[in-house]
């Protein structure tokens, strides 16, 4: 099953007492009926439950993570069980960020390179996730500062736009290339809309551009509430 938007994919494979799910691309607000549809047809016709691949989900919002929390009540209901198997790196921090970890059956995590699992997620069977390297470059030319946010910016690495307020004295504009930001959350999208909106009253002109399409994506998001 291909979803309407083309963005996410659902492939099941029925077995004899289990059924596997593979759900792969981006899972937001459009989709999700279509998500929830497939994957409660999917339980409905499995004897013993459902095996969700998530490896491949590179985004999820708030409703399709109540796609899956919903899912896993409905097997608990039938005396079934619904496990994730496999988690994205994205969707791990989004359990992770709201506390949802502990209420899944999450059997455990896509592997992740050495470099970033030193770093990175620890573990979803234990709920427990450390925030990846960040990094906040920073260059001065005159008056106006160029940035270049590395890596994942969340709840755990947002604090560095507070950093950069205090090293701003004298300066009319900030450019942030966003071409290295490779994850945003809605706690940090939070924090940099406060970091835009400081720079504003003190009559500094911000400019962000090269956007990657997760934070992206989360930006249209915000802009059709």
């Amino acid at each position: 099953m291909t979803s309407p938007s083309g963005l996410l994919t659902v492939v099941v494979e029925p077995g004899p007492q289990r059924t596997r799910v593979r759900v792969s691309g981006e899972i937001y607000t459009d989709d999700d009926a279509d998500l929830r549809e497939g994957l409660t047809a999917a339980l409905n016709a499995s004897p013993g439950g459902l095996d969700v691949d998530l490896s491949g989900v590179t985004f999820c919002d708030s409703q399709g993570l109540h796609v899956l929390l919903d899912l896993h009540q409905q097997a608990l209901q039938a005396g079934k069980t619904s496990v994730l198997t496999t988690l994205s790196h994205p969707l791990a921090r989004l359990l992770h960020i709201t506390g949802t970890q502990d209420v899944l059956s999450i059997q455990d995590i896509q592997d992740m390179p050495a470099s970033e699992a030193q770093h990175g997620v620890a573990g979803a069977r234990t709920g427990q996730v450390r925030p990846l390297d960040f990094q906040m470059r920073t260059r001065r030319y005159g008056p106006t500062v160029h940035l270049t946010p590395i890596g994942e910016l969340d709840m755990d690495t947002s604090s560095a736009l507070d950093e950069v307020q205090a090293v701003l004295d004298g300066v009319d504009v900030v450019a942030c290339d966003m071409g290295q930001l490779t994850f945003l959350d809605v706690v940090a999208l939070h924090g940099l809309l406060d970091f835009v909106h400081r720079l504003g009253e003190r009559g500094i002109a911000f400019i962000a551009y090269n956007w990657q399409p997760q934070p992206r994506r989360l930006l249209d998001l915000i802009d059709d509430l």
